[in-house]
């Protein structure tokens, strides 16, 4: 696999759909039965990647997320953060992406920014979950899921304390493009650049418009590459235009909004909750071999 950091503001580039729609279609509804099926059926992850390769999606996202002590503790299982590990690794790999990211999502658990006992148990977690990944050739650490910019600071420092490779963030907003934290988006992507990300970005089910407004809001606070994920909330092939509701109601809609994120200047575009590999197709197919739209 090629550097990943040496094509960052260069190239564009799609990360595979989120595993959603995949795990609940099989029963897979909560965090318990997701480690159960990373640990002991691998093969639900591999079938989707290879949805993904026969596409050529270039970024896979491998299903690492869950791999925090705390996660890990909460679904009633131990001492499998190495195993999970590997099992992320091994379902990616096998199908030779050009990149390989290990997502990490957020431990939501309790955070009072006024402790240090806090701030420190939540940055062990973090550094907990990237020593177990990094024991692979992943081409970057991919925090996702945090809603909370201190949640941020405690991932990067966690992460920075013992890994020197690419390590990319996004920051899942509310319904109004908002954190849980009392910080602004462009407050929270200058912290996140502060301590150590590569690559910042947002998960959001926000309408284009307003995605292509916070944007720009991030171009004020980092000259670091830009990452979008755009939630699906439904797949709806009877609804006939975008609505505020549910505006990436059909994969098609991904074919604007790649080519307006990308002249705005994001480069990595993913299309996560209830997605199809239809909507990473289309993605694919207006991104492939294109450039990073530098302002």
């Amino acid at each position: 696999m090629a550097d990943i950091q040496l094509r960052f503001n260069l190239d564009m580039l799609a990360l595979s759909t989120s595993f959603d729609r995949v795990l609940d279609e099989q029963g897979f509804t909560d965090d318990a039965d997701q480690i159960y099926a990373l640990l002991c059926e691998p093969e639900l992850f591999e079938e989707a990647f290879r949805t993904e390769a026969m596409i050529e999606t270039p970024c896979f996202v491998a299903p690492s997320n869950l791999i925090t002590p705390a996660h890990i503790a909460y679904s009633n299982f131990t001492d499998c953060m190495d195993d999970m590990a590997r099992n992320a690794y091994e379902t990616a790999a096998a199908f030779k992406p050009q990149h390989i990211l290990a997502e990490i999502a957020s431990t939501a658990l309790p955070l009072d920014p006024e402790s240090k006992t806090s701030l420190k148990q939540s940055k062990d977690q973090y550094q907990r979950a990237v020593k177990a990944l990094r024991a692979y050739p992943f081409d970057a650490m991919y925090f996702t899921h945090i809603t909370n910019a201190y949640d941020a600071q405690c991932a990067l420092m966690g992460a920075r304390s013992i890994y020197d490779g690419p390590v990319m963030l996004s920051y899942c907003l509310d319904e109004n493009g908002k954190l849980s934290s009392p910080h602004t988006l462009k407050d929270a992507i200058a912290l996140g650049d502060e301590y150590g990300a590569d690559a910042l970005g947002i998960t959001t089910a926000l309408p284009l418009g307003r995605v292509l407004e916070l944007v720009e809001e991030m171009k004020e606070a980092t000259d670091k590459p830009l990452i979008v994920e755009l939630v699906v909330k439904s797949v709806e092939q009877r609804q006939f235009e975008a609505t505020d509701d549910n505006p990436y109601y059909v994969a098609s809609t991904m074919y604007d909004a790649a080519l307006q994120l990308q002249r705005a200047g994001v480069q990595f575009l993913r299309a996560v909750g209830n997605a199809t590999p239809s909507y990473t197709g289309t993605l694919n197919a207006v991104l492939a071999g294109s450039s990073v739209v530098v302002k």
